[in-house]
């Protein structure tokens, strides 16, 4: 029998490696803006392929519910790894722009069966386990931009970073197709009936999905412009690369904090607490403050909405969990589209009005997922 606590650690070493990989884009777009001449409005359309791929995340989530979701774990591990590879070789814009579709492909399909993986395998506690799994993305973010920053400043070359992790997610690729060999024989895993699925139910969650659309439009946006934004407001690429890293780092911590609470006190009012009050410190990151006062007043704001998205996560999951993987899928489908349209919606603000305005745009959609957990807080009595 494989047991449970090395499912986890296996899945939350996954989820380090890929978060490294996925935020060095952040650091490195200034870079490859200069490379390849871009303008701030291209540059965003070029980050937002490998958000755009992970809309595959519906596919992803319907193969990990029919061919098992340890399977397809490992198997969105081996397309992120070679699309790093292909990153860090790319002689052109268009091989770039490929290689980061890639990678996003392999993203979608991590999201929709590793949070459906650990929420068949933690029923019990749910809403722990998927929090405290995401405190993978936490460390692996912090290390992604400080390793981009790292890569360019001692070796000249964004390149590198990308280079440097590919290895790490193909040897857990592997490690993780073992696993899912060992773990459908002692669970039984078969294929689910689709037959049996009624679509009123997954019609009937679909206004959640506009929470994950929110959140992941704010904080990824945060991941791919802030380092622009401040580094064109007089912070160091250092400085700015930090803010970004402690963002996430105590983005995680909020998570470990918040994880024994999440099931206790219900998903919704986690929601409405943490979306309100992250709101309050982004705008405040706005004022013409020092910019050791805006990087602290960034990392709170991480701190506090740290546990937003895995406790939706586990607010969708919990509802139907034997089509976990095609609602988690699902709900990563619409937050890549969150992701996407921020990415372009800010990179054109910053082209067109400046960095301040583009800022502004950071705790809208926040605001936004406080408003419309209270008001959906009775979907799935949770």
């Amino acid at each position: 029998m494989v047991s449970r606590r090395i499912i986890w650690l296996l899945s939350f070493l996954s989820f380090i490696v890929y978060a490294v990989a996925a935020t060095e884009i952040g650091p490195a777009l200034s870079e490859i803006r200069s490379e390849f001449m871009l303008n701030e409005t291209m540059a965003g359309v070029l980050a937002s392929l490998q958000s755009l791929a992970g809309i595959l995340a519906i596919l992803g989530g319907i193969l990990s519910d029919f061919f098992g979701r340890a399977r397809l774990v490992s198997f969105s591990l081996v397309l992120m790894g070679l699309g790093a590879l292909a990153i860090s070789s790319a002689p052109h814009i268009w091989i770039l722009g490929i290689a980061l579709f890639i990678f996003g492909s392999g993203m979608g399909f991590f999201e929709a069966s590793v949070n459906a993986f650990i929420s068949e395998v933690f029923q019990d506690k749910r809403g722990m386990a998927i929090n405290l799994l995401h405190i993978g993305w936490n460390i692996g973010s912090t290390i992604g931009p400080l390793l981009a920053a790292y890569a360019i400043l001692a070796y000249g070359a964004w390149r590198f970073g990308y280079l440097s992790i590919a290895p790490f997610i193909i040897v857990l690729s592997v490690i993780m197709w073992i696993l899912a060999r060992g773990f459908s024989h002692n669970r039984g895993e078969k294929s689910r009936d689709y037959r049996s699925i009624d679509l009123k139910m997954v019609l009937k969650i679909l206004p959640l999905m506009l929470i994950p659309f929110l959140i992941v439009a704010s904080q990824l946006g945060v991941t791919t412009w802030l380092p622009s934004i401040l580094t064109d407001q007089g912070a160091s690429i250092v400085e700015a690369s930090l803010t970004v890293g402690l963002f996430w780092a105590l983005s995680g911590v909020g998570r470990l904090v918040w994880a024994p609470f999440i099931d206790r006190l219900g998903y919704w009012r986690i929601l409405v607490i943490t979306g309100g009050c992250s709101t309050l410190l982004m705008l405040l990151t706005v004022l013409p403050l020092p910019t050791y006062i805006r990087m602290i007043l960034w990392a709170c704001s991480g701190l506090i909405l740290g546990p937003a998205y895995p406790t939706t996560v586990a607010w969708i999951t919990a509802i139907h969990p034997e089509i976990g993987g095609t609602l988690s899928g699902t709900l990563f489908a619409f937050a890549t589209l969150g992701s996407f349209a921020s990415a372009i919606i800010i990179g054109a603000l910053f082209d067109v009005f400046g960095s301040v305005i583009a800022q502004l745009f950071f705790p809208l959609p926040i605001l936004a997922v406080a408003l419309l957990s209270y008001l959906m807080r009775g979907i799935g009595n949770f």
